[in-house]
Formats: structure tokens, sequence, C-alpha cells
């Protein structure tokens, strides 16, 4: 009868795995944030729209830069701070993170995470003298325990420097240390294929001390850690600070782009649709300016569709049919005014008008956005919207004396006129601005 060797072959595999387990590196990838998260951790700390952000820095890619590496130390800071164990904050030190380390090291940085940032880069490169050559073995607790005990629970040398800890952690009574370093050493001389009986006592030292050196700043990693883990919200409050002018440069950009300019009204050079021409009227100014109130912006104009017509003296359009009749000429007065749609912050002024319209005087909906509604009467074409930071009214008043032949013609250039705004106004959505 055939012996069932399978029970055996799994107790042999979750044997190894046991021996094998506690010594394998977790490693744990950081990358440099993408933009997109560049752009929710920024709004996250500042309060700021997100959607906003994200316009400012299409147009800004050197602030995008810098913040990026700000919001990379918070991710790296976190990540350090939350790490299992020494060797998980070792793979976190890669390239990337090394370069992003001597940056804020220049950085007017809290000096606490500098520290963390030094001890993890020492520890790092102290690993890799000994990584491939023995087997990196288990957080030794008890001497932790002693060399933590040494350092005193402070950052300063005010007790004892890590080089001090480690030796009274280490002292030979104790006893686990030492025939810890005996096998570790053995590793060591063995995988560089080196001969016990020919070793001498300076290279002897050199390894002994290369063992010595990696335990030590594996301790004052883990110890660093432990430390400034408990202040962890103010450390990363102090990576933000770093920044504090390029979180003052987008309050300012940000803040104008919020802000009503004459860029964002008709330019009657270029925007009047084909046929139509600007009225010299001296009651009709054409260059945007603010209204009295100083928060809304107005540009009124006369413009006409009429051809053949010339101003005479007294400033009156005519035109001459058979050198003897003067006609009344077509004109249409175009008034568009432009406001905040937040005010404080948070009152939603764009919402709260556009239901007003529609509810009480009489607007009906454009589209089914609920952004846009227009209002018709026997004279008047009036179309409100709201997009992004910006409320706008656009009115047409026709010429009186037939207002129906022109009606059709003051809603298409109600509409048009919309849309020539509404382009120039940043796409941007906001639930609750700063």
């Amino acid at each position: 009868m055939q012996k069932n060797v399978f029970p055996s072959i799994l107790l042999f595999l979750f044997i190894l795995i046991l021996l094998i387990f506690p010594l394998t590196v977790a490693a744990a990838e950081v990358t440099p944030p993408t933009t997109a998260e560049v752009v929710d951790e920024v709004a996250r700390f500042t309060g700021l729209s997100s959607d906003m952000i994200q316009v400012v820095f299409e147009s800004e890619p050197e602030l995008l830069a810098k913040f990026g590496k700000t919001v990379f130390g918070v991710q790296v800071l976190n990540q350090l701070l939350e790490a299992k164990d020494t060797e998980v904050m070792a793979s976190i030190f890669d390239l990337s993170v090394s370069n992003l380390a001597d940056y804020l090291m220049k950085q007017s940085l809290h000096p606490a995470v500098g520290t963390l940032l030094g001890v993890v880069k020492a520890y790092k490169a102290s690993l890799e003298v000994v990584r491939d050559y023995i087997i990196i073995p288990k957080f030794d607790n008890d001497t932790y325990t002693r060399y933590k005990k040494a350092r005193g629970g402070v950052l300063k040398y005010s007790y004892a420097n890590p080089t001090e800890a480690f030796e009274q952690a280490t002292f030979a009574p104790f006893g686990g240390y030492y025939l810890l370093k005996e096998k570790r050493y053995k590793e060591l001389i063995k995988a560089k294929g080196y001969n016990p009986e020919l070793i001498g006592d300076k290279l002897e030292d050199s390894l002994r001390r290369k063992i010595d050196d990696f335990w030590m700043k594996r301790m004052e990693a883990k110890y660093v850690q432990e430390l400034l883990k408990e202040s962890q919200d103010a450390l990363l409050k102090s990576i933000w600070k770093t920044s504090q002018s390029e979180i003052d440069l987008l309050n300012k950009l940000i803040h104008e782009l919020g802000s009503i300019h004459a860029g964002l009204f008709i330019d009657l050079s270029k925007d009047l649709p084909k046929g139509w021409w600007v009225v010299k009227n001296e009651r009709w100014d054409r260059a945007p300016s603010k209204d009295k109130d100083g928060e809304t912006w107005v540009q009124q104009v006369e413009v006409s569709d009429g051809k053949g017509y010339k101003q005479d003296a007294h400033g009156r359009y005519f035109r001459i049919v058979n050198q003897k009749k003067i006609y009344d000429f077509p004109h249409t007065l175009v008034m568009v005014s432009i406001s905040p749609r937040f005010y404080e912050g948070q009152f939603d002024a764009g919402k709260s008008i556009i239901q007003n319209l529609i509810d009480v005087s009489g607007y009906q909906p454009i589209g089914n956005l609920g952004a846009a509604c227009i209002l018709r009467s026997s004279t008047t074409v009036s179309i409100f919207f709201y997009r992004g930071m910006f409320c706008c009214y656009v009115n047409i008043w026709g010429n009186a004396s037939n207002p129906q032949d022109y009606m059709q013609k003051h809603e298409e250039l109600a509409r048009y006129f919309s849309r020539i705004v509404a382009r120039k106004m940043p796409a941007i959505v906001i639930e609750k601005p700063k």
C-alpha cells in the first residue's frame, strides 16, 4: 500500500513559511502623486475648491510641481510613521523618496521631520551593506527595550546618543545580542567567501562594525518613528508650512479667477454677430464698469443691424431716400450685468436667483440643467444664467415702434451674447468655496 506523503509535504511547507515569513521584507511602493492626488490633497488642506485649484494648476505648472513635492512629502511621512517595521520603512526609501528627502531637508522644515528622514536614510544605507550577505533577522525586542531606555525618550542626546545607547543595550552580561551577532558574523564571512582562519584583526573588526552599525541604525529608526508618531499631525502641518508662499499665491490666483473684470464682457471689436454694428450714443456707455454697489459690473451698448444709415450733426441716425426722406432706424439696447455667484463663501446666489425668477417672475428654464432661464415680453428679452463663480443677466430691449418684427431676432441676439459671455467664464463648479 502506497504511503500518503501529502500531509508531510504540507507540514514541511508550513514550517518553511513560519521560518521565512518573519524575515520577508514587505515592499512599500511609494511613487510621486498624480496631478489629481495633488489637487485633492491641496483642496483638503486649504479648504479651497478642487475645481478652481485644477484651473490654476493648468496655467501654473511650476506651482503644481512645488505642491507636488509637498504632497509627496506628506504621503512619505505618513507611510514612514505608520510602517509596521523598520524593513518597510527602508523599502519606502527608494531613489525618488531619497531625492525628496534631500529637497525637504533644505526647506524650513520641522527638525523632527528631518531627523526621521535622516535616520531612515542612514538605516537604508546600512541595510544595503549587509542585505545580500546575511538573513535579516526578526527585531530583537529585548535589546531594543534597553536601547530605548538608554535614549531617554527624547530626540536630543541629553541621555545617550545612538552609539552610547547601543553599547548599553548590548552590554555583554545581557548575552542575547552577542549570540545573535556571532551568528550574523559567520553568515557574513561565509557569504563573502572569506576563510575564517585567514581573516586578520582589522578585517574582522570592520565586518563586526558593519553588523553593529546595521543594528544600531535599525533601532534608532524604530526609536525615532515611535517617538514622532505621537505628534504626527503637527509634523504633517510642518511640511505644509514649507509651502506657505505657494498657498498664498494659490489663494491670490483663485481670488483673481473669481473676480469680475472687463474681459468677461462683450468685446465690441470682435464679438458682434455678422451684420450688427455699434450705435454711437452718449447715453449708453460701451465700456464695462462697476456698478454703485461695488459688486456688480455692467456693460451697456446700443447696436443695430440696419443698412445704409448715417449719423447727422446732432447724433441722430438717418437714411436718405431720394435725397429727401428721413427714416427712423432700427436699434437695440443691450445690457450685460455680471455679479458674484457666491456671497461670504457659502450662499449660492445663482441657484437662489434662478429659482425665484422661475417661481415668481415668469422666467422659463433653458435646457434641463437648471443653470439658465429666459423671459420674453412685448419689448424685452432677458436671459439669466450662472456659471462657475458668476451670475449674469443679458437684457435686450427692442425697437418700440415695431417690437413684434424684432422679437425672434432679439431672442437670437440675447442667446448669442449669453453664449459669448459664458465662454469667457471659467467652467468650474464650486459647492463650498472658501
